[in-house]
């Protein structure tokens, strides 16, 4: 088994007699680019700080290559850190705010040039290398800061909600620049972010975490296909829950319509629990393992889709069916319609009630 390249071994952190961080472990691989998703107050941007070496550690370690970076201070750890403000300094120039680390670093002045002007041309901003911040577009002030902290050439860079301060359409189209520069360079990257959808689209692999503890770990397709529980379904991306019953090994609805399922989370008894699907799944008409009447109460028009909300017996919340436009143009259900909601029993999650 080879030697992980960046390991978080049974980390805590207590802000007085609370727990911010809970017992966390993770290794995380060279060049990859790892995700620490969560609401605000899940413990990951604290875990960050513990890496940058901004808080220190109630227990644990924290080891890269094999060593030991707990006692180091921030200056000493191969770690660059990118804040989500960017703090770009006003006065210099874009070129002098990405030099300013390295004269910091008292490194000769030729080496500090070419290491700028390679850096400008990788970012694509080499023509705007006498331009203020204040010069500049939200994408190209967050290129700089990028920049800034690449261009010292470390061996993990951590981002702390990095495209939190951009705009939609420009936070897509940053999504995938970063995954071009992280490629590029080679370096492992390490987000955080409440972003599911900015997780799914950049990480390699995910980590869901609540509560100061880690929920689940792994790729955006295994988060999204088999959520490990009801909290990470619910958290990522859109979750139908329905209400089922157990009895012996099946499963069926209240009114006794048999519900077939491969997915059973550990932890489901008998009696009442919860089955999830997601609404891109789900079909208007018969031909599904799982079926389901229920009557449209709105239909949300998003361009290349309809969402249709859709009242059952079986849940308070209206289930939501995603459907595509050109299924749509074929048939449209109206709102006040009787409809049946298919569904195949390999989409089918069950979790404890």
């Amino acid at each position: 088994m080879t030697q992980a390249f960046l390991s978080i071994r049974n980390v805590d952190k207590y802000f007085s007699v609370v727990k911010a961080v809970d017992d966390v472990s993770l290794d995380i691989r060279e060049n990859e680019f790892f995700a620490l998703l969560g609401a605000s107050g899940s413990g990951k941007t604290t875990l960050l700080r513990m890496l940058a070496g901004f808080e220190t550690l109630s227990g644990g370690d924290i080891l890269i290559e094999g060593s030991s970076i707990a006692a180091l201070s921030p200056n000493q750890r191969p770690v660059n850190l990118m804040f989500q403000s960017y703090a770009l300094f006003p006065h210099m120039t874009v070129a002098q705010n990405i030099a300013y680390g390295l004269e910091m670093e008292r490194l000769p002045k030729d080496e500090i040039k070419t290491r700028v002007s390679a850096i400008l041309e990788v970012i694509q901003l080499s023509h705007l290398a006498k331009r203020k911040p204040d010069q500049l577009s939200g994408g190209q002030r967050q290129r700089v800061a990028l920049a800034r902290a690449l261009v010292k050439r470390p061996k993990v860079l951590l981002l702390d909600e990095p495209l939190g301060a951009l705009d939609k359409k420009l936070r897509s189209e940053m999504q995938l620049e970063l995954k071009r520069l992280q490629h590029e360079f080679g370096i492992t990257f390490i987000m955080v972010t409440h972003d599911q959808e900015e997780a799914l689209v950049m990480a390699d692999r995910i980590a869901i975490m609540k509560d100061g503890a880690l929920l689940q770990v792994g790729s955006p397709k295994e988060i999204y296909e088999k959520p490990g529980s009801k909290f990470a379904a619910d958290f990522i991306g859109v979750m139908n829950f329905l209400n089922v019953k157990r009895s012996g090994d099946s499963f069926a609805t209240p009114d006794g319509t048999p519900i077939a399922t491969a997915h059973v989370s550990d932890g489901v008894g008998q009696g009442e629990a919860i089955a999830a699907v997601r609404p891109e799944r789900l079909f208007v008409g018969e031909g599904g393992d799982n079926h389901v009447g229920g009557t449209v109460s709105e239909i949300a028009y998003h361009g290349l889709d309809l969402l249709l909300h859709v009242k059952t017996d079986l849940s308070d919340s209206p289930v939501i069916v995603r459907m595509t436009a050109d299924v749509a143009d074929n048939h449209r259900p109206e709102i006040g319609q009787h409809i049946t909601l298919s569904w195949h029993a390999r989409d089918t999650h069950i979790f404890p009630a």
